[in-house]
């Protein structure tokens, strides 16, 4: 018996709300639906539960980062991961890494991937620690509404109000303090059970204010994004597909190693010039759209680079597909 978590509902999109599209809705859509059609295409027994619960052979859930998730799972998850152990997703090591960017930084150190960093526990070491070119971001939070960026001389005088507009502001500490890293692109690098895969993203270098760092809000679809410049004009950017040589040897063995110490399926590591910015067991991202997408895959298991053409429905399932072959449920 497989138990799945249901999602929790603050991650349904409100009555009247809908995605932009079809496509975008079932892609970025709920974990445990995903769970349940594939294990009953599979005629794998299964129950749908809100809380916790002690009589299956397996749990797999969701445990996010919104606010009102974590006050709930934070109060079960050490006494399902007790009865479960490693027939959990996620597993402990992985479960406390997410959402805690101090935590990853320490990881991180391991590997020489992290950005130079300063740990500030409240405001007044905040301010002893910040200058002009770092950058702020609270340890918890994502999709960088808790990421803070100091360009200007005159936004040292206004800590408190961009702290003020953030997401979780009234949790906003322990925060890290981040040199700022000059680069063109972002990396996405994703690895899924034995493939590892990704693309890259474009930066802008202007920002409406420090708040609006690094992306300041987009619209557009797939493939090209469109910013608005700290002047209002409009800024396009595109995502690329990685390149074989992109997918080098270091980069490889590094996220193998993470995957192995945290006995993972799947993750996500967002980097900027061979450094990580955070990383993630959850991910509702996909490949751009070029053509296909075609794109290059390197296989941990047979230590080879493949050429992938996908549709964008693929990548729907393919993270859930991961983990329930990680635990055994399928093959």
């Amino acid at each position: 018996m497989v138990i799945v978590h249901k999602d929790n509902k603050c991650y349904e999109l409100p009555d009247g709300v809908e995605y932009k599209n079809h496509l975008a809705s079932r892609l970025w859509g709920l974990y445990s639906p995903k769970f349940e059609e594939i294990l009953k295409s599979n005629n794998i027994p299964y129950k749908l539960v809100d809380y916790e619960n002690y009589d299956g052979d397996y749990f797999v859930g969701r445990f996010a980062h919104a606010h009102s998730d974590t006050e709930l799972h934070s109060k079960y998850f050490d006494k399902l991961y007790d009865y479960y152990g490693e027939n959990m997703w996620p597993n402990k090591k992985t479960y406390y890494y997410y959402d805690d960017k101090i935590r990853q930084l320490e990881l991180l150190k391991k590997y020489n991937r992290h950005i130079s960093s300063i740990v500030c526990n409240d405001l007044d070491e905040l301010l002893k620690n910040i200058t002009v070119g770092t950058v702020i971001k609270s340890t918890y939070g994502a999709g960088a509404d808790t990421v803070i960026c100091i360009w200007k001389k005159e936004h040292l005088d206004n800590i408190e109000e961009y702290i003020s507009n953030c997401c979780l502001n009234e949790n906003f500490f322990p925060c890290v303090v981040q040199e700022y890293i000059d680069f063109e692109w972002e990396y996405i690098i994703f690895s899924t059970s034995n493939e590892v895969y990704g693309y890259k993203r474009m930066l802008p270098k202007d920002w409406h204010s420090p708040n609006h760092f690094p992306y300041n809000g987009f619209d557009g679809d797939w493939a090209v994004f469109s910013y608005n410049d700290k002047h209002g004009n409009r800024f396009k950017t595109h995502d690329t597909l990685l390149s074989k040589e992109e997918l080098d040897s270091d980069l490889i063995e590094f996220i193998r190693d993470v995957k192995n110490e945290l006995n993972t399926p799947n993750l996500k590591f967002d980097m900027i010039n061979g450094k990580v910015v955070e990383f993630s067991y959850i991910y509702n991202e996909i490949m751009p759209y070029v053509g296909g997408p075609m794109y290059f895959s390197y296989n941990i298991h047979l230590n080879i680079i493949e050429e992938k053409r996908k549709p964008l429905a693929y990548f729907q399932y393919e993270q859930i597909n991961s983990v329930l072959k990680h635990l055994g449920i399928i093959k």
